[in-house]
């Protein structure tokens, strides 16, 4: 594909770098260094120009493009450089990536046409979301094609740590990973569950519901009270979610101006505390360790950790810390924290991700990072009998899910429509599993 990335910031370097392998990618900043540090790193096209100024494109006149991605900071130079864009370009697709909520409801955005508009805040928000309806879960995450659910569960309960992997599957319901000493173990039917182990469930989350809550006796069966830390963008929008679902809220921000931002958006339906002093204090003042959950929204991930850890101490059953920079994310998960794409990670895998489905097929990565997860869903009866599933060489497992049920694809015979395919394989694996997948 032909693909221009309007901005060469974090969410821009990227898409950029990992497009580019595949892809024909120009990117467009007005800041010439770090095109340049782009342009020595990766093989792109570097324009140098201000997105927002007309004359940047001319050199881009009557140019077919397959996609056009405005990926700045700022959502009024990402409207307005796409509506630059297509005055000079021919553009098949258009991809923008907005903070405001008000612009994702715009009706005036509505009216530009077939305009894909992501909200990497509400994205992260509503992964605490999905952790508020699996509360024994360490992490979930969803497939768009599909309604399987990945869930990650710490085993801390004596009756289950001498069980075998396949007294826990069924035909709807596999382990497909299980993390021990920082070590992911792509599991056998008669590998033993150990105290401490996170296994990886793959299946539809209603069956998973059953099982998850009697791994972890720590985690509590539902969760009814939360303490956000951060009052900005991101903090705003978790406390969104929360009172949604009903979960009475404490906000704990340092900022005046953010504090009174809160408390005017959600009047009394949060409790909002200004923290300029001690928060350590605050846990005793306001008794902050009696919630069931605890948010650390900051976009530092060093603080983050940092209040991740002393809410442990403090005894606080489910702790989220938001993760903003991709090379924390073994530590943080490493230190048994559970956690949740910032923003601006979640821009990048959403857009990623949208491209990658466009071409049929989705990734997930899991256990920090070491195992990698594909789906391929085969839509209509076009894919009745089409082909068998080839044989994968490679580490990992091969499932084909079909009216709930997983099949091992031996026995699938030919692909029917409405199949899924999953593969389960390491990191190293990850290009060659692409690869298969998209051979299907």
């Amino acid at each position: 594909m032909k693909i221009i990335i309007a901005g060469a910031g974090k969410v821009g370097f990227e898409l950029a770098r990992s497009l580019s392998s595949d892809h024909d990618v120009t990117v467009i900043d007005k800041n010439r260094e770090a095109l340049d540090r782009l342009g020595e790193l990766i093989d792109i096209y570097p324009l140098a120009g201000d997105i927002e100024n007309p004359m940047t494109y001319r050199s881009l006149l009557d140019t077919q493009v397959d996609l056009f991605i405005a990926v700045t900071d700022s959502d009024e130079a990402n409207i307005l450089s796409t509506l630059l864009a297509v005055d000079t370009i021919r553009i098949d697709r258009r991809i923008i990536r907005l903070r405001n909520r008000h612009f994702m409801q715009s009706q005036f955005l509505a009216s530009l046409g077939d305009l894909e508009r992501v909200f990497p805040f509400g994205v992260t928000a509503e992964t605490i979301r999905q952790l508020l309806m699996y509360p024994g879960a360490n992490n979930v995450k969803r497939f768009g094609a599909t309604d399987e659910r990945l869930i990650s569960v710490k085993v801390d309960n004596p009756l289950h740590e001498t069980k075998r992997v396949q007294a826990f599957e069924n035909a709807r319901l596999k382990i497909v990973g299980i993390e021990r000493d920082r070590l992911l173990h792509l599991p056998q039917p008669d590998m033993e569950i150990r105290h401490g182990d996170l296994i990886y469930f793959l299946g539809d989350g209603a069956v998973l519901e059953s099982l998850y809550g009697q791994l972890d006796l720590q985690m509590p069966p539902r969760i009814e009270t939360a303490v956000v830390f951060g009052a900005d963008t991101l903090g705003l929008e978790i406390a969104h979610v929360l009172l949604e679902e009903g979960v009475a809220l404490k906000i704990v921000e340092k900022d005046m101006a953010l504090c009174a931002q809160a408390s005017d958006r959600f009047q009394d339906e949060a409790l909002v505390i200004n923290s300029r002093y001690d928060e350590e204090i605050l846990y005793e003042d306001e008794q902050l360790d009696r919630a069931d959950l605890m948010v650390a929204t900051d976009r530092k991930d060093e603080t983050n950790i940092l209040r991740a850890l002393q809410a442990k101490e403090h005894g606080i059953p489910k702790i989220v810390a938001i993760n903003n920079e991709r090379k924390n994310y073994p530590l943080m998960h490493q230190l048994g924290l559970i956690v949740a794409r910032g923003p601006q990670m979640n821009a990048y895998y959403t857009i990623l991700e949208s491209i990658d489905h466009q071409e049929m097929v989705e990734h997930r990565h899991f256990c920090g990072g070491a195992g990698v997860i594909f789906v391929r869903v085969f839509a209509g009866e076009a894919a009745d009998g089409f082909r068998s599933v080839p044989a994968w060489r490679g580490e990992g497992h091969v499932w084909i899910v079909r009216g709930g049920q997983f099949i091992p694809p031996e026995e699938a015979e030919q692909i029917r429509g409405g199949d899924g395919c999953f593969l389960i394989t390491t990191a190293s694996e990850e290009k060659r599993g692409m690869v298969w997948m998209r051979s299907l």
